[in-house]
């Protein structure tokens, strides 16, 4: 007994090593000591540094930040909770450096869903390689989309438990669904999670099916409603966090909605409570585009992908004069994808091989299960074609709850990077674990191969009569730079990219084909009874890892890693940024007119600026209308104390400058007059020739906040900031008259409360974005404080419902492996 027991754990402890390896091979650079260098993730920490410093310094956790976009919650770049269930996520990934955590996290959870399911060992490992190095993966790896990619690797455990659920497995199943989806919304990204829930309606449509057609409804209900209850359970710890997105998405560009009219044109482009319909679709798979999961270079690869020095396009500029040093440089990052999307950084290949089993799958499994995963399968491609599906993605869009808040549907695809190689996978166990009919199983692999093989054949035909341009091209825009738009360079230039762009469709036609015809020749080998299925196993394995770990490298590789002392230099101030920083006041803005939507700014200052994609919306209008217009009197109200601008001056032209704005209005001002608007658009039509330092507008829905206050002031009226805190806000002021106070603050109504002396006032919003406030006459004590209910309450329920939850799973362990000991015991009996 002592001996199968070994034996079954060190099955499982050869396949982790076999992933940890695998993970470490792929990112060999960490072993020098070099680090990944990830653009979001660079972001990130600029755009979050204000928070981390301060939570540092203080022990306080930051709530709000006001390094970008003159100020905003911090619910989606650092929100610190109470949420123990992370620990699980830190256990699981075993500390491992990023980004072999990612790989090694993505092939154990791929690995658990196999292994749930029975599978031969070396099916399981396989399947584990084709998922965890899915193109996908790398793509999102090297962008910095950390918490997508996690998100994405606790799939596969989810759907076991799903499985292990609806097979009757209650309790483990239902702990396991409850574990992973909580580890998925612990790690953030909704719109995965969203699309994971679809998923979850089309499997329990399948097996509603299925308990009708077998007569076991009662059965399919029962587990089904363990499901709901542990999936309820499972959202509990993530309370902080799904209450705060919630509250803040009413107000911002995703989940909010403009007060201006739309402009002419544009009323069909709006959505009520949600992104715009151009915005939330600009990345849209092409149809065509998704048969890149069978050849990967079939549009070109990447937006920035690398040419030989043999190619067509190096020839020509050759014959142009370009020095070879600046042809190298050029040649390492060229557009060569002509798909529809704006940019990418590769295509989306799921390996030849998985292809061609996944078909045969369709020929040999008998379970019904393989008709929910075609459905799944078709939803995640009609999701992720988006405005090239719009009939069927317009419709949900304007109908289905939350599918409005997301952006760049070809995301979907990771359902069919989750089910493609797991059906793939159902039907290679089966070939090597049950008894076939030589014939018959013979005569599906020639089927499944005449399928692939033949469409491969047909996009290798189909390479001489395609254009290899797109209606936006981003190689034509790149060559009228490079060429000062001279149209006989640009049309040679064009002409050698697009016989380069065949010459790379044709080459990987042909490596699909060749790992088609390995995988085929194999099963045909094991038929044949010329190979073990052992040895089948193992070469398919190392087969698919070498197609997919190979086209993963062309995405991430040696290129994406920096030293230590490189990645810390992006974070450098610049001259101008050592230069701004000497002014010792705690308190003021700075206006970057040179890359006004860059996180970079918010790293060093306090951004009018900055990146993120879940601005406020009403930011987002005075971007639009006024900032974007650089009204003096707007960024005057925006306390913008610096502007940073590109010199153009002969002996400077091109590098960075600075001035101080002598107009910019302070943190707090006393006005002498209010100005009523009806509407929203009376008032941003108001901001464009205001004199903000003197009178507000203020729309006439906050009059009773009022009560008829007629603001005054005297030539001794003030309002100093005394403290500055990210919570809380500490003024003094003085006037001899009741007044009306605008404070340089955003308006965000979720949580700020103002207090007079102790005494709660109410904020009105001002200017369209600031906060103003009626002050009594006298000298007060005004304190502001970053209260949301949301955020207290819902860390609490984090934090007490997360250690129940890791109760719960202790002792569901417990019951399990005692329950696992008896039955041994009754087996040796």
């Amino acid at each position: 007994m002592k001996q199968n027991w070994q034996k079954a754990v060190l099955k499982h402890v050869y396949a982790i090593l076999i992933f940890l390896g695998l993970s470490f091979l792929f990112c060999s650079p960490v072993l020098e000591g070099l680090e990944i260098r990830q653009t979001d993730t660079v972001s990130w920490q600029a755009m979050s540094q204000e928070a981390r410093a301060y939570h540092d310094s203080t022990g306080i956790k930051p709530l709000w930040t006001n390094a970008m976009f003159g100020g905003m919650p911090t619910y989606q770049i650092y929100l610190s909770q109470d949420n123990y269930t992370y620990q699980l996520h830190r256990i699981l990934t075993l500390g491992l450096p990023k980004p072999v955590n990612f790989f090694f996290l993505a092939m154990l959870g791929f690995y658990i869903l196999l292994s749930v399911m029975g599978f031969r060992q070396w099916v399981n490992i396989l399947g584990a390689i084709a998922f965890g190095f899915a193109s996908y993966n790398p793509m999102i790896i090297s962008a910095g989309h950390d918490t997508k990619m996690f998100t994405i690797a606790y799939m596969a455990p989810l759907l076991a438990g799903i499985l292990l659920t609806y097979r009757g497995k209650y309790l483990i199943g239902g702990i396991m669904t409850c574990i992973t989806l909580c580890l998925m919304v612990t790690n953030g990204h909704y719109q995965i999670v969203f699309y994971m829930l679809l998923l979850c309606l089309v499997i329990g449509i399948g097996y509603l099916v299925n308990a009708i057609r077998t007569q076991q409804v009662p059965q399919y209900i029962k587990a089904t409603l363990v499901l709901l209850g542990f999936g309820l359970l499972s959202v509990l710890p993530s309370t902080v966090s799904l209450w705060t997105t919630s509250e803040f998405s009413k107000y911002t560009m995703r989940g909010g909605h403009s007060e201006l009219t739309a402009e002419a044109g544009q009323e069909a482009d709006k959505t009520a409570g949600g992104l715009d319909k151009s915005y939330a679709f600009n990345w849209s798979e092409g149809r065509m585009e998704t048969l890149t999961a069978l050849v990967p270079n079939l549009y070109g690869g990447s937006s920035n992908g690398p040419l030989s020095a043999s190619s067509n396009t190096a020839k020509v500029f050759t014959e142009i004069g370009v020095p070879p040093a600046q042809q190298e440089e050029i040649l390492a990052q060229m557009p060569v994808y002509w798909g529809p999307q704006p940019h990418t950084d590769g295509p989306v290949y799921w390996g030849a091989a998985i292809i061609f089993l996944f078909v045969l799958a369709f020929f040999i499994v008998k379970d019904f299960n393989k008709w929910w995963i075609l459905a799944g399968c078709l939803l995640g491609v009609f999701l992720a074609w988006g405005s090239n599906f719009a009939f069927f993605n317009y419709f949900l869009f304007d109908h289905l709850p939350l599918f409005s808040k997301f952006r760049a549907p070809a995301q979907a695809l990771v359902l069919c990077q989750l089910l493609v190689p797991f059906l793939a996978c159902w039907a290679l166990n089966d070939v090597v674990s049950k008894e076939w009919d030589k014939k018959i199983l013979l005569e599906s692999i020639k089927r499944s191969l005449y399928i692939t093989g033949g469409l491969v054949i047909l996009l290798l035909l189909a390479s001489f009569g395609l254009s290899y341009s797109a209606d936006q091209d981003g190689a034509l825009r790149f060559y009228q730079q490079l060429t000062g738009d001279n149209q006989e360079m640009i049309n040679k230039l064009m002409s050698a990219l697009r016989a380069d762009r065949a010459s790379v469709l044709r080459m990987d036609a042909i490596r699909s084909l060749v790992f088609i015809l390995i995988a085929a020749g194999l099963l045909w080998a094991y038929l044949q009874k010329k190979l073990q299925a052992g040895y089948v196993l193992a070469l398919l394995t190392l087969s698919v890892a070498v197609d997919q770990m190979l086209v993963a490298h062309r995405i991430l590789n040696s290129k994406n890693y920096v030293t230590p002392a490189d990645y810390s230099g992006a974070f450098a101030p610049s001259p101008v940024d050592v230069a701004i920083k000497q002014d010792k006041d705690p308190y003021y803005r700075v206006f970057n007119t040179v890359s006004f939507m860059d996180a970079m700014s918010s790293y060093h200052h306090r951004s009018i600026g900055g990146y993120s994609p879940v601005k406020l919306a009403l930011y987002d209008d005075l971007i639009k209308y006024q900032i974007s217009k650089n009204n003096p009197h707007v960024l005057n109200m925006l306390n913008a104390k610096y502007v940073i601008v590109q010199q153009q001056s002969p002996q400077g032209q091109g590098q960075l400058a600075y001035f101080q704005n002598p107009e910019a209005l302070g943190n707090a001002w006393f006005v002498d007059s209010l100005v009523w608007a009806k509407n929203a658009d009376d008032e941003m039509k108001t901001l464009d020739s205001l004199p903000t330092g003197r009178a507000a507008v203020i729309d006439q829905r906050f009059k009773p906040a009022l009560n008829g206050l007629v603001p005054g002031k005297d030539s001794a009226s003030k309002i100093q900031l005394t403290r500055y805190g990210l919570n809380e806000l500490q003024y003094r002021s003085t006037n001899s008259k009741p007044g009306f106070a605008v404070f340089s603050e955003v308006y965000y109504p979720a949580g700020w409360n103002l207090y007079v002396d102790g005494k709660k006032e109410e904020i009105v919003r001002t200017d369209y974005l600031l906060r103003g406030a009626k002050i009594p006459a006298g000298d007060h004590q005004i304190v502001m404080k970053f209260e949301p209910r949301s955020y207290y309450l819902g860390n609490a329920i984090t934090r007490w419902s997360s250690i129940a939850m890791l109760v719960l799973l202790a002792l569901a362990i417990a019951f399990e492996v005692r329950r696992a000991a008896k039955a041994q015991q009754l087996a040796v009996k």
